[in-house]
């Protein structure tokens, strides 16, 4: 006999009603994964990737309009937060292939946003800056941001926001002593 299908947390977070939300706590998981009903960290974790979703899907439309795709405006933004930073730690930087982040350099530097000039480091590599043309768009993206996270966070405090960074900053945390702990792992012989 079939069990019934449970509804995936993104039908339940993105319903306008907050009494959904909540019951995305009741989400169970069949499987090798548990089937606890009131799992609060695997409701947490499961919330917490379909709000980043959201909220990422919110600024890529709202930037549409201005010729932007994600994977553009985030080498902005890198290049931007990181002025004269290579090829390669923007491919780091952004999670992508060094061929991947060339090739968006390359565009964007055709759109005449970015330019490359040399290293005095490496003669080998170049550095990225933004140019003139690049400062409405950065303030556009700017904009953007602040319109999104108003709608994102209203009728949270300063207090409920400062708890709220803490905590995610104690989630992050770990996440990086885990994989540091698990490179380490695959480091040692044996």
């Amino acid at each position: 006999m079939r069990r019934p299908r449970q509804p995936s947390a993104e039908s339940i977070c993105s319903s306008a009603s907050t009494d959904n939300c909540a019951k995305s706590r009741a989400i169970v998981t069949p499987g090798p994964f548990g089937s606890e009903p009131d799992n609060r960290k695997r409701s947490i974790s499961i919330k917490l990737n379909v709000i980043a979703r959201q909220i990422r899907q919110r600024f890529d439309q709202a930037v549409e309009a201005d010729g932007l795709t994600r994977p553009k405006w985030g080498v902005i933004v890198a290049v931007a937060r990181n002025a004269g930073a290579t090829q390669r730690s923007i491919a780091s930087m952004l999670e992508i292939t060094e061929v991947s982040a060339g090739q968006l350099i390359d565009r964007l530097c055709a759109d005449g946003y970015l330019e490359r000039r040399e290293n005095p480091k490496d003669r080998r590599a170049y550095c990225v800056h933004l140019t003139p043309a690049a400062q409405p768009l950065i303030s556009r993206l700017g904009d953007v941001a602040k319109i999104n996270e108003d709608e994102t966070f209203i009728g949270l405090s300063e207090q409920d926001l400062a708890r709220f960074e803490k905590l995610l900053d104690s989630v992050a945390q770990n996440l990086a002593t885990s994989r540091s702990r698990d490179a380490g792992k695959k480091l040692r012989p044996g």
